[in-house]
């Protein structure tokens, strides 16, 4: 595959060589800097006394989009015993997805088979009609998701029986986190009455397989919506499952107050899941403004585990580096800026202010590549 780099009238354009599977690394020289792209990472480097133009920084998130788009989960979630340096991309420089999901304006970070990580924005209502449940009516999953409002509102039916006609409604606000195991009946509408989305909504969503949905009622079938082909493996029988687990909903902003982290002094927390025997752990994160790491704060890896950093709020300075010796270069990240810490990938403090304004984001761990069952989450390895 090769990923173009447009640039204006007066620039001349480049591309990068990007190979399915292959642990590559392709270098771009650019006026003021370049782009280096691998089955690992995206980085921009700036030349002496240049900076780096919004151009480059919505190629470094369209390159980064590319490599991890082609080369699965050598580029997300993969653990290859090598080191590599933290994947960060800018939301707000990406293009929209040619191929939407969910039937909304999407922006997609990664999809292979490991899953897909997804950027959502839902219209509005547009007329007075009860909502009928979107076209899929009551559904489930083979695999686990997770979600989080990033703002307005959208309403879920979370149906208990594939039987039922009325499910619960439930409304998601900003906020609102989302931990949905697999077999977890959702969707559909009422047959009377019923609640409304008032506001257009964003959020972000994760899924842990590739997709599809089994579908409840007498035409229910096993299909992806979004995709073409058929799912492997082919599971249509909704009748045979035994037992539709609930998934677990919460209003982050109503139903739960900031505590001291016990990580990091200054930092406070919100523990959305925390799934010790299935390896899977979501907080929310706040740093205030001049916030500085306590002093001796260790550079830390994992060996197995993948952390997802989204930024909801605010600045942070990011140090990424490409091995333990390396002297690691900051980025300043702000608000819908995504982090990923793959196994082997440096977390550090620089000396000074981490955050201007302050810092929120939504961190989620697994234990293991990026699903449920890889038990106990290690501890941060820290670096000498």
């Amino acid at each position: 595959m090769t990923v173009a780099i447009r640039h204006g009238p007066t620039m001349p354009s480049h591309s990068v060589q990007i190979k399915r599977g292959e642990k590559l690394m392709r270098k771009t020289n650019l006026p003021g800097g370049s782009v280096t792209a691998s089955s690992n990472s995206v980085r921009w480097g700036v030349g002496r006394g240049a900076s780096a133009p919004r151009d480059y920084l919505r190629l470094k998130a369209v390159l980064l989009a590319g490599v991890c788009f082609m080369t699965g989960p050598g580029a997300v979630g993969a653990d290859d015993g090598e080191w590599s340096a933290l994947q960060i991309v800018d939301v707000n420089a990406m293009d929209w997805d040619e191929q939407p999901r969910f039937k909304a304006k999407s922006k997609t970070f990664f999809r292979s088979d490991v899953g897909s990580f997804v950027y959502a924005q839902f219209s509005p209502t547009w007329d007075t009609k009860p909502s009928t449940g979107g076209p899929l009516g009551s559904h489930y999953h083979l695999w686990n998701e997770f979600a989080y409002m990033l703002e307005g509102d959208l309403v879920v039916t979370e149906p208990v029986s594939p039987y039922q006609k009325n499910g619960a409604l439930y409304r998601y606000v900003e906020g609102t986190w989302l931990d949905r195991p697999a077999y977890t009946l959702h969707g559909g509408g009422w047959v009377t009455g019923g609640l409304r989305a008032q506001n257009p909504c964003t959020l972000i969503i994760f899924e842990e397989g590739d997709g599809s949905v089994v579908t409840v009622g007498p035409n229910g079938d096993h299909y992806q919506p979004d995709f073409e082909g058929r799912p492997d493996p082919y599971e249509p029988d909704w009748q045979a499952v035994d037992q539709f687990p609930r998934p677990w909903i919460e209003n982050s902003g109503a139903a739960l107050e900031w505590e001291e982290d016990t990580v990091l002094a200054g930092r406070l927390v919100k523990w959305l899941s925390d799934d010790q025997r299935e390896g899977f752990r979501a907080q929310l994160v706040k740093i205030p403004p001049g916030w500085t790491a306590p002093e001796g704060t260790p550079r830390t890896y994992f060996e197995q585990a993948n952390r997802m950093r989204y930024v909801i709020f605010g600045d942070m300075q990011v140090w990424s580096f490409d091995g333990p010796d390396g002297a690691g270069e900051a980025t300043t990240v702000s608000k819908d800026s995504y982090i990923h810490q793959a196994p082997r990938s440096i977390w550090g403090y620089g000396d000074g202010p981490v955050t201007e304004q302050g810092a929120v984001w939504l961190e989620v761990t697994y234990a293991k590549g990026l699903t449920h069952g890889g038990g106990e989450i290690e501890q941060p390895i820290a670096l000498e």
